[in-house]
């Protein structure tokens, strides 16, 4: 409930696991407080705690176990992380009960931090808002429930899609955008600063007991994701002439396969299981396996691998798109590719994907050449590019994509906002989608 003396404002916390959104999330407390709201960062991950308090100490909150240095090395154990973790969840409960906040604001990375955090606000009746890696470039998805296979958007049917009226315009705009690999105008980036190398060595036994050895050895260099990413170099690729079925390939520790398709089958048994698809139903055809990332696979006879660059036009220009649940499968069903997935997927909505087995794989893809369900895919498309996510860039974020954000979650705050504070935000991407009225 927000507070009357606070004019409607509310309170927010921020819950940053990682810093490689810093500018993300910097930026947002930034537009939030400029509107009035109190905003408090609850940073589990010691050294996200200690890269806040150097930029901003007002905003963050101090929970979660103490440095235990007390606690001899040979002691540590199962027992021990288990009290660690019911002492920081008794820390959030007593933090929900005393500061009473609106909101819950998680990004991108589903660790058990952040499952905690929304365990204890769910409990003490507040409302949690997950935003995370859109399925289109600079875009974020937009969820109450949670991400990717776990959104509410991926437990829905077709028949809940009827009354969404498909924008055209918008779904030509959307991949128009995603092929031409346009950039948004980014707002100005704050200067990262380390913090000093003695706070740094005093995260690693904190970091240690409650995240393990692995977290605590990278931890002194977690304020490096601050940092603007580089741009990749561009490497050259060429399409094959002849008809393909594309593969999406993806990243073992990819949080889409680990926590929404942990049963999956590896990249290898994929490309096989498609390629003997591929030799049945369409015969002429070529297979070609999009990269994962850097990552270089071994080459595979009669598949031809391409860079992860290369992903956007494949797919589109794919006779069809196989993948666990990779989220460049968006691209594809903007241009019309049927798209199978053996994974739960937020674009797992049958008419929409067709969801398959290795075992049955070369019937799907049969099925899904026979049989299209074009206006079902574009409602279900406009709906997810207008509601279910946000132009708004996580590394770029511009005025628009904030403006959006900062809508999204007043939106949810309960309280109506004066007509004179309104925000004005338009779905889409800037270009090549023109401004319209009534958007």
């Amino acid at each position: 409930m927000v507070d009357p003396a606070s004019d409607g404002m509310g309170h927010i916390v921020l819950a940053p696991q990682r810093l490689a959104r810093f500018h993300l999330h910097e930026r947002l407390v930034r537009a939030l407080r400029q509107r009035g709201h109190r905003v408090s960062v609850v940073a589990v991950p010691p050294a996200v705690r200690t890269f806040w308090r150097h930029h901003d100490a007002a905003a963050l909150t101090t929970l979660g176990p103490p440095a235990g240095h007390e606690v001899p090395l040979a002691e540590i154990g199962a027992a021990h992380l288990q009290d660690a973790w019911g002492r920081l969840a008794a820390d959030c409960t007593g933090f929900w009960r005393r500061e009473r906040p609106d909101l819950l604001l998680l990004h991108q990375d589903r660790t058990p931090g952040a499952r905690l955090l929304q365990f204890v606000a769910r409990a003490e009746g507040c409302r949690v808002l997950w935003t995370g890696d859109g399925l289109l470039p600079h875009t974020l998805q937009l969820d109450e429930r949670g991400l990717d296979g776990e959104a509410a958007c991926a437990a829905r049917s077709a028949g809940e899609f009827r009354v969404v009226r498909g924008d055209a315009d918008l779904l030509r705009a959307c991949l128009t955008h995603a092929l031409a690999r346009s950039q948004p105008f980014a707002l100005p980036r704050a200067a990262v600063v380390a913090p000093p190398w003695r706070e740094r060595c005093a995260d690693l036994w904190p970091t240690w007991r409650q995240h393990g050895l692995r977290e605590a050895l990278t931890s002194p260099w977690a304020w490096r994701e601050a940092v603007a990413p580089a741009t990749a170099a561009a490497v050259a690729w060429q399409l094959p002439a002849a008809p393909f079925v594309a593969v999406l390939l993806q990243q073992p520790d990819d949080a889409r396969l680990v926590l929404d398709a942990p049963l999956a089958p590896g990249p290898h048994d994929l490309l096989r299981a498609t390629m003997a698809a591929v030799r049945r139903v369409v015969p002429d055809a070529r297979v070609v396996a999009v990269a994962a990332g850097a990552t270089r696979r071994r080459h595979t006879a009669g598949v031809d691998v391409l860079p992860a660059a290369a992903g956007p036009d494949a797919v589109a220009t794919a006779l069809a798109t196989v993948t666990v649940n990779h989220p460049l499968a968006a691209v594809a069903l903007l241009a019309g590719t049927p798209v199978l997935h053996c994974g739960r997927a937020l674009y797992g909505v049958r008419g929409v994907a067709t969801r398959c087995t290795l075992g049955t794989l070369a019937d799907d893809l049969a099925a899904a050449l026979a049989h299209d369900h074009p206006t079902l895919r574009q409602r279900f498309l406009s709906w997810l590019f207008t509601h279910g996510h946000l132009w708004c860039s996580a590394d770029a974020p511009d005025h628009n994509g904030m403006q959006g954000l900062v809508q999204a979650i007043e939106t949810r705050l309960g309280e109506p906002v004066a007509p004179a504070a309104t925000l004005r935000y338009q779905p889409g991407p800037a270009w090549p989608l023109a401004p319209r009225a009534g958007r």
